[in-house]
């Protein structure tokens, strides 16, 4: 039996990275039930655990996004350019992140001016900033279509305090890791991130942000029979590069299988195959439900094969 409910498989595209997730518990999709107590932001009595449990989700949104947009974006002309890393920091001890993140907005608008004579940003990139406990905040950022500039010009424009330039070798894993290393447990200086977290008041605060426009990654979320999962494992054999079993209490044993697919037909098949089953449980199930389409029909996007 098709509950349109639950899930018991998903599967995920970021980049030329895929992931497949085939869950022995039913997921229940899409549904909630509100906690009979309330539970004030930030006040758990686990709230280390659950800081590191969302840091550990944050590193891993940021290694998808690293993914989807590597080598993917040109620059304001249409010319393909090398992603570039580089570290912002302030010479004054600036500790107010509403200030900073203005600073880094407004470089980012005259950045895009110096280079191309536009009033607006249109520099594509993931910044995932930094605090100290002696209250200072720097940037680390992943320019994905920044085109060569000079040093000393790019620290002209930031203006701030001291600027940067890392090199990363040509490889999205690498740049994925240099820039996940920077939302550990503890920050570049040895200092526990979740003590600087909790003293600023910010543990539900986001540990990265990002410029408009960047690519996601595609997830479809299903319940399938098993000789269809077997199918598309089978399908898939040639491209698995690594396998492992996970269990929890909540969601139970999971098998997650891994693969490195750049051939488009391969992943043309694979996700026609995927919108057909789409189509045959909305066909099947075409009654008045609380869930929408698009929850399980991306269309936000180009098809999946073609990213």
């Amino acid at each position: 039996m098709i509950d349109l409910l639950s899930y018991n498989f998903t599967i995920k595209k970021a980049g030329k990275k895929l992931t497949i997730k085939k869950y022995d518990k039913l997921n229940t999709y899409n549904f909630t039930i509100k906690s009979i107590r309330p539970v004030t932001k930030g006040k758990s009595d686990k709230m280390k655990e659950n800081f590191l449990k969302s840091l550990a989700r944050a590193r891993q949104n940021v290694f998808d996004i690293i993914s989807c947009n590597v080598n993917n974006i040109p620059d304001y002309f249409g010319n393909k350019q090398m992603p570039k890393f580089i570290t912002l920091t302030f010479k004054d001890n600036v500790t107010d992140s509403k200030f900073a993140n203005l600073e880094f907005t407004n470089f980012n608008k005259r950045l895009s001016y110096y280079l191309y004579g536009e009033k607006k940003n249109v520099l594509k990139y993931i910044c995932i900033p930094e605090f100290q406990k002696r209250g200072a905040i720097h940037y680390h950022v992943l320019y994905f279509n920044l085109p060569y500039i000079e040093f000393e010009n790019l620290g002209h424009v930031w203006g701030n305090g001291f600027v940067f330039v890392e090199s990363v070798k040509d490889n999205i894993e690498d740049y994925a890791k240099y820039v996940a290393k920077y939302m550990n447990k503890e920050n570049s200086k040895g200092e526990e991130n979740f003590d600087i977290y909790l003293s600023k008041g910010m543990l539900n605060q986001k540990r990265y942000f990002t410029s408009r426009g960047l690519k996601r990654p595609i997830v479809y979320k299903l319940l399938v029979e098993h000789e269809t999962y077997e199918m598309i494992v089978a399908y898939l054999k040639d491209f698995n590069i690594d396998n492992y079993t996970y269990e929890n209490e909540f969601i139970g044993k999971v098998e997650q299988l891994d693969y490195e697919i750049i051939d488009r037909d391969v992943l043309k098949t694979l996700f026609e195959t995927i919108k057909e089953l789409v189509k045959d449980l909305l066909k099947t199930y075409n009654r008045p439900i609380k869930l929408k389409r698009s929850d399980f029909y991306p269309t936000n996007e180009v098809s999946p094969w073609q990213i």
